[in-house]
């Protein structure tokens, strides 16, 4: 596409750095963006393996962030500042070619959240602005979730969502003070609350710091009537319009990806045209320690989810020609003898690190296929209104336009069932603040 449409008018794409030439994200659609582990990005481009790689596959081959790769391309990532901030060794992140790439950074919050980061000072502060401003091209700032008040009570250092909100402040006031305007990162201003009392008080409070997008964090995030009210507020007050950025922190589901674009649609409509989204997980990287790998996007007339099975893992499989059984770009040129290799005797998985970066990359290549296969059947079906699959979450992307179209609160109000039908959906004001980050 080479414009977009904007108030009924047809307006050329701006020249912002908000699409990456030759995208397989195409730029009307939200960016699932992968939260790359420090360990896979920097085994991936030492590429030093001990043994030989499946028939035809290089070593470069595994780094999907290289834009001539043969196998597997994607533009956008994530790294966190949480992870990352003290990996000395060079990575594929930090090689990048930054012409075709964009990455996204974390500034550590789950971390914290996690009881895994501690922040004690300005110093902590400035060392994550600053690795934040030499690594990514659009940033979190640094915030306290909120979650954790709910859900670790007893372990969690700060014991109320005004402690959270409290501490977040005197992180924005740094950044915003500190931040080297001439590095090119484009910050986003973090959203939490365990309901829609704390996460209006929280807007209220870091609304008033600049930044060039908005992250969606917390419990409601996932919520679509809670995430349409905010953007609701944002448009009347005008917190928008000059806004290039909007991430939702912590999601990969099918139906939230069809979502989400849907959401990017109309906000590029109806109130800003150079408005893109995105998403991550680091779900790929992270399977493996559950023993699980994706397999098959299944679609119903009830829902989209991305299926997952037990990894294949059997002595069975050493030297076997077999071939590995679930569709990816390195799935596809995979028989079991490459996954499958004699076991350790600290470790009850006939698997070596080289196995694990298979099932990652396999992991990343299925998510993406599965959400590329979701937008796809989607965009056919709300052409002609005629919903085969996922019914609620049709319905909803309807409504999403509808409301966004219409600016008012009344109109989400006549939607609140549309959206309480969808999985993490729920009616408004029903009390149900106890849901999972």
């Amino acid at each position: 596409m080479d414009a977009i449409f904007h108030n009924g008018e047809a307006m050329p794409y701006p020249k912002v750095p908000n699409h990456i030439v030759d995208d397989p994200t195409p730029r009307d659609q939200a960016i699932y963006v992968p939260s790359i582990s420090p360990g896979f990005a920097t085994a991936v481009h030492e590429g030093q393996w001990s043994r030989a790689l499946p028939q035809g596959v290089s070593a470069s081959d595994l780094n999907f962030l290289d834009p001539a790769n043969p196998l597997m391309r994607l533009s956008h990532a994530m790294t966190s500042a949480g992870q990352a901030l003290k990996q000395a060794k060079p990575c594929i992140i930090t090689e990048r070619d930054r012409s075709g790439t964009l990455i996204v950074g974390d500034s550590g919050g789950y971390q914290i959240a996690s009881g895994r980061l501690t922040i004690n000072g300005n110093a902590d502060r400035l060392r994550i602005l600053r690795w934040l401003e030499a690594t990514a091209d659009v940033a979190m700032t640094l915030d306290v979730p909120t979650f954790p008040v709910i859900k670790n009570p007893a372990l969690y250092r700060f014991k109320s969502t005004a402690d959270c909100l409290t501490e977040t402040l005197d992180h924005l006031k740094f950044f915003a003070a500190n931040r080297n305007h001439n590095s090119g990162t484009r910050f986003l201003n973090v959203l939490q609350g365990n309901n829609q009392a704390e996460a209006d008080t929280w807007y209220d409070h870091v609304k008033t710091f600049d930044f060039e997008g908005w992250a969606f964090g917390g419990v409601l995030r996932n919520n679509f009537y809670e995430v349409c009210r905010r953007i609701l507020i944002m448009a009347r007050e005008g917190q928008l319009q000059g806004k290039s950025w909007i991430h939702i922190l912590g999601t990969c589901e099918l139906d939230t990806a069809v979502l989400l674009t849907a959401l990017q649609r109309a906000i590029n409509t109806h109130i800003n045209p150079n408005l893109r989204i995105s998403y991550d997980t680091s779900s790929p990287f992270r399977m493996s320690a559950y023993n699980s790998v994706y397999t098959l996007p299944s679609f119903t007339a009830k829902e989209l989810t991305m299926g997952a099975k037990d990894t294949p893992d059997d002595m069975r499989f050493i030297g076997s020609q077999v071939r590995w059984p679930w569709p990816s770009p390195i799935g596809d040129r995979m028989v079991m003898a490459d996954f499958c290799v004699p076991g350790h005797r600290h470790t009850r998985h006939y698997r070596d690190q080289l196995s694990e970066t298979y099932a990652a990359h396999h992991n990343l290549g299925a998510l993406c296929w599965g959400i590329a296969t979701a937008n796809r059947v989607f965009d056919a079906e709300c052409l002609n209104h005629d919903h085969t699959i996922a019914l609620p979450v049709g319905a909803a992307a309807e409504a999403i336009e509808k409301v966004i179209s219409s600016g008012s609160m009344q109109t989400l109000s006549s939607f609140a069932g549309t959206f309480a039908n969808l999985r993490h959906g729920k009616l408004p004001d029903s009390g149900d603040e106890d849901r999972a980050y």
